[in-house]
């Protein structure tokens, strides 16, 4: 079975106050256009889907242009999705269930009630089946009554996840793929030496980290949350990065879709990954001023002066026209 690994969308963000709609399109059409060549059999989307809970009618519209797009290049498959820690939960939970009959599954929330549990998702290929768990991003608070924790007891991200993967039947002897939207680390390992990207949403003190044993359960994490490509302490736990670049610090790093190929169980995956050439690249740039004015360019680039000419809007304006 064949799986497209995406997260981090952030439909709706503006890269130092510009608009990076024509940025955000182009790479959403290259997505299709790949999926149309590659033909998953599964496209799963590890939330932030959009910059902001309430986004902006534009940015509804190239979201739903895209998953259109996806969904006519893909007929026979499977997109399923969930909400990241940008998102509106509620709004991406609206029309779950009728969604689901077009071989689309938006799940917004966690299980909210005891008789609850992780939406799964069970697909089958020449090897048997395969299922998929859809969790979104999850707060303590948010599922207090379905882990058991008492209203005045401390319920870490750590505890809430382990609990909730704990109430799982999972099959150890079929394939199981989760897809998450969290702060993992490998254990023991510090939160603190973890390079995250300026656009990220960090907590003080790392509260949101949750250790990464509780994935042992599964054949492959398919992880939203960081926006940096990395695996979290095995080939098959992955955070796949943002498809288009969110911020400065993320300047010259190549983005792509993970690429899943799942055969039968107990033999490791083949993972690719397929890269993705944005409109325009992030850079940073750093020297004198008639220096930076001969590097002419369309992208988008943060600069450095290093001599001691003085700021102002004159050097701006210079240097934006070059």
């Amino acid at each position: 079975m064949k799986i497209f690994h995406l997260s981090d969308l952030h439909i709706g963000l503006k890269l130092v106050g510009r608009d990076l709609r024509e940025d955000q399109e182009y790479i959403l059409n290259q997505i299709v256009r790949i999926a149309s060549e590659k033909l998953p059999d599964a496209v799963v989307i590890a939330g932030d889907i959009y910059d902001r809970a309430v986004p902006s009618a534009e940015a509804v519209e190239v979201f739903d242009h895209f998953i259109s797009d996806l969904a006519k290049a893909l007929p026979k498959a499977v997109i399923m999705l969930i909400s990241g820690n940008h998102d509106s939960a509620p709004r991406v939970n609206c029309f779950r269930s009728l969604l689901a009959g077009q071989n689309l599954y938006t799940i917004g929330l966690p299980p909210q009630t005891q008789q609850e549990y992780i939406e799964k998702v069970v697909l089958y290929d020449s090897y048997g089946k395969v299922n998929f768990y859809l969790l979104p991003f999850v707060r303590p608070s948010m599922v207090k009554q379905v882990v058991g924790g008492k209203e005045d007891s401390h319920l870490s991200y750590n505890d809430a996840l382990h609990q909730l993967i704990e109430r799982e039947r999972i099959d150890s002897n079929e394939r199981n793929v989760f897809v998450s939207h969290q702060f993992y680390l490998s254990v023991g390992e510090n939160a603190d030496k973890i390079e995250r990207m300026d656009s990220e949403i960090q907590t003080v003190g790392n509260i949101d980290e949750v250790y990464a044993d509780m994935l042992e359960a599964f054949d492959y994490a398919a992880l939203g949350h960081i926006h940096k490509p990395m695996r979290v302490g095995s080939e098959v736990f992955r955070y796949c990065g943002t498809p288009l670049a969110c911020s400065v610090s993320e300047a010259g790093q190549q983005k792509g879709i993970v690429m899943v190929e799942l055969k039968e169980k107990k033999t490791k995956p083949d993972i690719s990954v397929l890269p993705l050439k944005p409109l325009r690249e992030v850079k940073v740039v750093r020297g004198g001023l008639k220096e930076i004015l001969k590097q002419s360019c369309n992208d988008y680039v943060a600069v450095t002066l290093t001599d001691n000419t003085e700021w102002d809007i004159d050097v701006q304006s210079r240097i934006q026209a070059a």
